[in-house]
């Protein structure tokens, strides 16, 4: 946790040093002082040799000089840090990532590796874009190694206590069609070959999950099929920014089908569904609500089971943030957000929040009653057009105290 804290404090302290030092520039600048000794000296002052430029500003011109923002934005082509990208409760997550055009080709390949030591490796190509961009096809190759995932059991009445661990692998190919026929409105299927892997988990302070639960328990633990998946989804997308919204709208909704090729034991198919909205209070965009509802639904074929590791889930920093992350799973999850975000300075942000949530058995239980609550606050540091890094610090749930540090988009 604390080496959580201090990596933001040092990234936030990147960011704004410049704004500060040049406040302090213009307080000190010849002519405020009536006193026209000071004065004098003050013009004359040799400035300070190279050697003695502040960290913080060589840090920013070399960010500058560099094109860090454009390239964190995907503005330019050639190198960029990739922050995250990996499944949540990884940890803080970085690594390389190089885009480049062939042609009208583009072709986007980046790695990173957690301080939880998960890893993940992205190939993804867009191999066509026309009729005015609202047109395109991409592949995607994916591989990911979550040795410390969590599983606490199935339902609301699962235990802190039976917190254990356990190693997901996959690999996942896939392509992906999209069509925008309005500038608002983005329709997409994707189909895809993925063949996930359970093993033995990693985390040393938990019990591995095979020394708690079951196949029965955990449906999918003894063995895990290849999966053929297609899903058809809607986007209606009209946010000021995407990687940092503060005005507008998002809507997603999500049918897929998961057929399992090797064991033919579970096939189900699933429906996901989120929305939400941001409004500003001020012309600046200082004072923003988030008001944000989510819904997922998972139904196995008859004779077939859904792995313990598809099931929808709350808990965590997506959901109900004074839970730890996949802390209640089952076959039907919803969840909800009101978050109230301040902006003091150009490249910080505070806000205050409050998330419910819950899963049942039976999607007729998915109601608004009984649901797990928290509330807490973050902090929040970005550009006027992209999200770096967030933190969030929330409790309220019953469980004490939980700490959640994400790098890119909130939401």
């Amino acid at each position: 946790m604390a080496m959580r804290l201090l990596a933001a404090a040092l990234f936030f302290a990147f960011v704004t040093g410049p704004a500060v030092s040049a406040q302090q520039a213009q307080g000190n600048a010849p002519g405020q002082d009536a006193n026209p000794p000071a004065q004098a000296a003050a013009s004359t002052a040799v400035p300070p040799p190279p050697d003695e430029v502040s960290f913080v500003d060589k840090a920013k011109d070399w960010a500058q000089q560099h094109q860090i923002i454009e390239r964190l934005n995907g503005d330019v082509d050639g190198w960029y840090p990739r922050l995250g990208g990996m499944t949540r409760g990884g940890g803080f997550a970085v690594g390389p990532g190089y885009r480049f055009h062939a042609g009208n080709v583009l072709v986007d390949v980046s790695a990173g590796i957690s301080t939880k030591t998960y890893t993940a490796a992205d190939v993804r190509v867009r191999w066509l874009q026309a009729l005015d961009e609202r047109l395109e096809f991409w592949t995607n190759y994916r591989y990911e190694d979550f040795p410390q995932e969590d599983y606490f059991g199935r339902g609301l009445t699962s235990i802190d206590t039976n917190r254990t661990s356990y190693d997901f692998d996959s690999i996942n190919f896939s392509a992906l069609g999209l069509f925008k026929p309005l500038p608002w409105l983005r329709l997409g299927t994707e189909l895809g070959y993925m063949s996930p892997d359970i093993g033995e988990g990693t985390d040393a302070k938990f019990l591995s999950i095979e020394q708690i639960f079951s196949d029965a328990d955990a449906p999918g633990l003894l063995e895990q099929p290849d999966y053929l998946h297609t899903t058809f989804f809607a986007d209606v997308d009209y946010r000021d920014e995407r990687g940092r919204p503060r005005r507008g709208g998002f809507y997603h909704v999500a049918l897929g089908f998961w057929n399992d090729r090797t064991l033919e034991q579970y096939d189900f198919k699933r429906f996901d569904a989120n929305f939400s909205q941001w409004v500003p209070f001020d012309a600046d965009k200082k004072h923003v609500v988030l008001g944000r509802v989510g819904l997922s639904y998972v139904n196995n074929e008859t004779g077939s089971r859904v792995p313990f590791y598809f099931l929808p889930y709350v808990g965590g920093v997506d959901t109900v943030r004074s839970f730890h992350e996949f802390r209640f799973r089952d076959e039907n999850a919803l969840w909800m957000t009101a978050e109230y975000a301040y902006t003091p300075m150009k490249w910080f942000s505070v806000a205050t929040f409050i998330d419910a949530g819950k899963v049942a058995a039976d999607w007729q239980d998915v109601r608004p009653t009984g649901l797990k609550r928290g509330y807490g606050f973050g902090v929040r540091v970005h550009s006027n057009r992209q999200t770096f890094a967030r933190v969030d610090l929330a409790t309220g749930g019953g469980e004490g105290w939980t700490l959640f540090l994400k790098l890119g988009p909130s939401f």
